[in-house]
């Protein structure tokens, strides 16, 4: 039997060798401006341009108590699932700040199903699984991938983790110390200083609320005690907050499994009362408002070059204001930031790695001391801001942000169709490349489903970036320089110009405002 199968076997995929040869020549003898014919002599059929995606079957069920639950298919025997809750630093106003980091730092441990991070890490390697979990400014995403007969017992770990876990003195000690030594060490290290800028540029941008709240860096968790961290849970783990998604399921069968393990009445906050605090803050909900503003970081920066092959620099951050992934202009601001671009004097270089930006070929490319410039969209439900970042020696950081605010101001005058069209299709080709990694996938589809409430397809998307035109840069770029500055220094500032030079210099759209007398 097993030599009849081996046979049949070893037919099928000379057959296919076969065919494949016979389909090269034909297509050899073809030029190039000539479609290959949908069918070769062989009969196997060729998939015409324009044909739906193999495999874009995104369902999205809601259950009644507001959990949503999405699926996409993919191939193989490897899933990934997980869940998204809308939580983060943003929603921390009225408890301890650096709370939702702490909740992260706690995920997989113990729990009521399993005793400590053992038992629970021996149940994944089970089912060849790896979990994982990252917070950001407005979202817990916790993760895992695993073979896809084990979904059912890694979907039990993941449920325990949300609802169920086991937090005690110890353990909150624990990773309150890991966030601790994290805010030490950040600064440290020369490859985390874009990690650090990210968040001092929110915090000028929207001082003092809801997406300015800091991530890194804050005082002091003394404050933070068990039944805190209870009560952040109880308020930021609740169904209409939350979207579970699996890809490489069957939907059905998933909705089946979720079902059975993410019941909130049977959270542990549910059932025991007297692990919350005597008054639990609601969640804030309020939307972000712009304000711009300013964060100066003055800070000796010799430390991270002794022994090391970098040269002393100086960091500086231009931010106007953006817009929120539900604005019309979302799509708009994404090509602008691929046309502008950018990296890091050391970046890899060659065809897609944006070598033709402008921050590469008007910025680093013309003035040697420019170490790195880039730009960046940071968008969000209800707000956004976007960024120009260039580091420098310290005695030209002033001159990098008078270039800074020359990029932004060179806009008005529209851009080449030639030099449009690349920055579309580079972003084009990087939104399908990212989306062939299956946890980026998953990632993509759980925030979307929770942003918009459904799967956006990638193709959707492509079609709105392809229909970007230089009038649209135009009106975003306006949108840009209506808003008042966000900057950022960080580093030896000593050189860079106050925060009036450079306002003045964007109302009145003039550099002479930022050259000094």
């Amino acid at each position: 039997m097993l030599l009849q199968k081996s046979i049949s076997y070893m037919r099928r995929c000379r057959n296919i060798t076969t065919t494949l040869r016979n389909h090269r020549e034909i297509a050899q003898k073809l030029p190039l401006s000539v479609p290959l014919p949908l069918k070769n002599p062989e009969g196997v059929k060729v998939i015409p341009k324009g044909s739906p995606p193999i495999g874009r079957n995104s369902r999205v069920t809601k259950l009644e108590n507001g959990l949503r639950i999405c699926t996409e298919d993919t191939y193989g025997d490897f899933v990934t699932v997980g869940v998204a809750v809308e939580s983060g630093c943003r929603f921390e106003n009225g408890f301890p700040l650096g709370i939702s980091r702490v909740v992260e730092k706690l995920a997989f441990n113990s729990s009521e199903n399993f005793e400590d991070r053992d038992d629970l890490f021996s149940q994944l390697e089970s089912n060849s699984g790896i979990v994982d979990c990252q917070s950001t400014r407005d979202t817990m995403m916790y993760a895992a991938s695993c073979h896809r007969d084990g979904t059912d017992s890694v979907m039990n770990v993941i449920a325990d983790t949300i609802f169920r876990p086991t937090i005690d003195e110890t353990g909150l000690e624990q990773a309150k110390m890991t966030v601790h030594y994290e805010n030490i060490d950040l600064p440290t290290r020369i490859e985390a200083i874009d990690i650090l800028l990210t968040d001092y540029i929110h915090q000028a941008a929207f001082q003092h609320n809801t997406i300015g709240y800091p991530k890194y860096g804050m005082g002091s968790m003394d404050r933070i005690r068990v039944s805190d961290v209870y009560g952040f849970m109880s308020r930021a783990h609740t169904p209409e907050r939350m979207v579970v998604g699996g890809v490489g399921i069957d939907h059905d069968e998933f909705v089946s499994i979720v079902t059975r393990h993410f019941d909130p009445k049977n959270s542990v906050w549910n059932r025991k009362s007297s692990l919350l605090p005597g008054k639990i803050p609601e969640i804030d909900i309020s939307r972000s408002q712009y304000t711009g503003g300013e964060v100066r970081m003055q800070k000796d920066l010799k430390p991270l070059t002794i022994g090391k092959p970098y040269p002393l620099l100086a960091h500086v951050v231009l931010g106007l204001e953006g817009c929120g992934y539900k604005d019309e202009d979302f799509v708009a601001f994404c090509v602008l930031q691929s046309l502008l671009g950018g990296g890091g004097a050391f970046s890899a270089g060659g065809p897609g790695k944006g070598m033709y930006a402008r921050m590469y070929t008007e910025l680093m490319n013309r003035h040697h001391w420019i170490y790195s410039a880039i730009a960046h969209n940071h968008s969000y439900s209800d707000g956004g801001v976007f960024t120009v970042t260039a580091s420098a020696p310290p005695d030209n950081i002033h001159d990098a942000l008078i270039l800074l605010v020359h990029q932004i101001l060179q806009l008005q005058q529209g851009i080449d169709p030639e030099e449009l069209a690349r920055a579309r299709t580079q972003l084009r080709s990087h939104l399908m490349m990212n989306l062939e990694v299956r946890p980026v996938l998953f990632e993509d589809m759980v925030r979307q489903v929770l942003g918009h409430g459904e799967r956006k397809q990638p193709e959707e998307y492509a079609e709105r970036i392809e229909k970007v035109t230089n009038q649209d840069i135009l009106r975003v770029t306006e949108r840009l320089l209506s808003s008042k500055p966000s900057l950022v220094g960080y580093g030896d500032i000593e050189q860079l110009g106050n925060y009036r030079m450079l306002d003045q210099a964007l109302a009145k759209r003039d550099l002479k405002f930022l050259f000094k007398n």
